[in-house]
């Protein structure tokens, strides 16, 4: 039994608690702890995990999930729902994407190394409790600051995992999404570089479970419609896992990215975006203009096939090979079949 199932078994039906898990300390000897909360819902039931600001600028998880868990009906709820809201607290604390004592992507080390880095020791911390409760795991993101996205959802698939797309595909649609991207793992050209299966998602997925991820808008600020958004989701997601008796959400339709691709500035200056999230550009249709410092533009940026905007660029500060855009280069819609 680990600490969290020890504190749900010990919580009365209908309660909720709250606690940490020390994962070290400081050099001054503060406590490197992950904080969580655990709801346990007036009969037995499934377990709902929802990590947030696994990067530590990405808040509008952390307030989404605030926003759910203390929200809940505990007396119409049945099994277990564990919120970590701040799932890298060294990032979080420094506001952050990683912590300043290693900079590595906690999202790119599950399940961690129990002697390793002070990140990989705090992933190793929270993957021994995720690891032995759960049915369903629910990862909460946003893009950086620097950027303007529309929520949108994020999911993979594990070559072993019995979870099939379609369910997938039918949690992401309760988030209302503007899209939805297949991210791989092997071959991901197009995506930052990295070890993208060692996401906590994906580790969840690894074991026969379902794991997705939900980006909330921009980081390093708070966008209370997308908080909204996410918490609403959070709440469907919850019911059908079975956590409470609403009627199933209808089907509907979704739109799902086949392939994406960051676009990077090839000359330095100020980036002036003229589209916005959602928009699909036709070929020669500008994402933007690039000028130089004193206001001539250099750089007009275009396509040569249509593209679905995931997100702009709306810090116009850019250096060559910054990040202006974020955009879908092939979609579909699918139809989601009702439960």
């Amino acid at each position: 039994m680990t600490i969290i199932t020890d504190h749900l078994a010990r919580l009365a039906p209908a309660s909720r608690g709250q606690g940490r898990l020390v994962a070290g300390s400081t050099a001054t000897g503060a406590e490197i702890s992950i904080p969580y909360i655990a709801a346990r819902g007036a009969a037995d039931g499934p377990t709902l995990w929802v990590t947030a600001t696994v990067h530590g600028d990405e808040v509008n998880g952390t307030l989404a999930a605030l926003d759910f868990v203390r929200n809940l009906d505990l007396a119409a709820m049945r099994g277990a729902c564990v919120v970590i809201p701040a799932a890298n607290p060294l990032a979080f604390d420094a506001r952050a994407k990683t912590a300043p004592q290693d900079g590595l992507d906690i999202d790119q080390q599950f399940p961690g190394a129990a002697g390793g880095l002070t990140t990989q020791r705090v992933a190793d911390r929270l993957w021994r409790e995720i690891e032995r409760a759960g049915d369903c795991l629910v990862s909460l993101h946003t893009l950086t600051a620097h950027f303007e996205a529309k929520p949108y959802g994020v999911y993979k698939l594990h070559p072993d995992g019995p979870v099939a797309e379609d369910v997938l595909l039918r949690h992401l649609s309760f988030y209302d999404p503007s899209v939805a991207c297949l991210m791989p793992t092997v071959k991901a050209a197009g995506e930052l570089p990295g070890n993208i299966s060692g996401a906590i998602d994906y580790q969840f997925q690894a074991l026969g479970k379902t794991a997705f991820m939900v980006e909330l808008g921009a980081g390093s600020r708070i966008e209370w419609p997308y908080v909204e958004q996410g918490a609403a989701g959070l709440r469907r997601t919850a019911a059908e896992i079975g956590m409470f008796e609403d009627r199933p959400a209808p089907g509907g339709t979704l739109r799902k990215v086949l392939k994406r691709r960051h676009v990077t500035a090839d000359t330095g200056g100020l980036f002036r975006a003229a589209c916005t999230p959602g928009d699909i550009l036709q070929p020669g249709s500008p994402l933007g203009v690039i000028t130089d410092i004193f206001g001539d533009i250099v750089d007009r940026v275009t396509f040569d096939e249509p593209v679905l905007v995931i997100a702009a660029r709306r810090d116009p500060v850019v250096a060559t090979g910054d990040r202006i855009g974020f955009v879908a280069t092939a979609w579909e819609s699918r139809t989601l079949q009702s439960a």
